[in-house]
């Protein structure tokens, strides 16, 4: 079994535990309460935002991500909020004397979220933490690198500059799995405000350990 299987088991592992435990908090849950519960009806919306992400070295870059959220609560001050976005990000990076490089990426977004709000309930206002699993799909995307070894010498490897796809055997890998911690405002049953520090846990590419993180901000509109 390689790292990426042993990874994927755990992923799976954890969000199947999120899901066991919601399932045992809704099965607990009396059924004559008059605590609002999983009968509330879904809320769905659009949804944008930026990032500020890298790869674990070099230099951070922005992005931006578009897309749809839907909202549903689950049992007393728990929600389950799954989103699904088109996304584009990328980062910098420069090897001394070697190479450096701008990498640009458009990804599909999908966020499992698991949100526990506080604040007041009746304007449907406050605060709220959030715990999401999730998992990109890169689309696509153009990368600029350039040879930064000595041109005096007779080099015959030195390629100069290239434009090169982003995600190929030879590049960055296509999937990547992990997680979102945040936090985020409520003004309304409507408008949401929110911010996330995210980390992947796949490696990046075949040849190189890094991995995928940042911070993303996202405004919610919901109808």
């Amino acid at each position: 079994m390689n790292k990426f299987q042993i990874k994927t088991r755990w992923f799976l592992t954890i969000c199947f535990s999120i899901f066991l435990f919601i399932s045992t908090l809704l099965n607990a849950q009396p059924v004559k309460s008059k605590v609002k519960s999983s009968n509330q009806p879904w809320q769905f919306g659009l949804r944008i935002g930026g990032s500020f992400d890298n790869a674990g070295s070099g230099d951070y870059k922005f992005g931006w991500k578009a897309g749809f959220v839907g909202e549903k609560r689950l049992v007393y001050n728990m929600y389950f909020q799954p989103s699904l976005s088109f996304q584009n990000k990328g980062y910098k990076y420069e090897i001394p004397f070697h190479t450096k490089g701008d990498v640009n990426a458009y990804l599909l977004e999908g966020v499992l979220g698991i949100l526990i709000k506080f604040g007041d309930d009746r304007l449907s206002r406050g605060m709220y933490i959030a715990v999401s699993p999730f998992f990109t799909i890169g689309l696509g995307g153009k990368s600029e690198i350039e040879d930064l070894r000595d041109t005096t010498a007779i080099n015959p490897d030195y390629y100069g500059k290239v434009t090169e796809n982003t995600f190929s055997d030879y590049a960055l890998r296509t999937l990547d799995l992990g997680f979102h911690l945040g936090v985020g405002y409520d003004f309304n049953r409507n408008v949401s405000l929110g911010g996330v520090y995210y980390f992947g846990l796949q490696k990046m590419s075949y040849y190189s350990n890094a991995r995928w993180k940042g911070f993303q901000i996202h405004l919610s509109y919901f109808f």
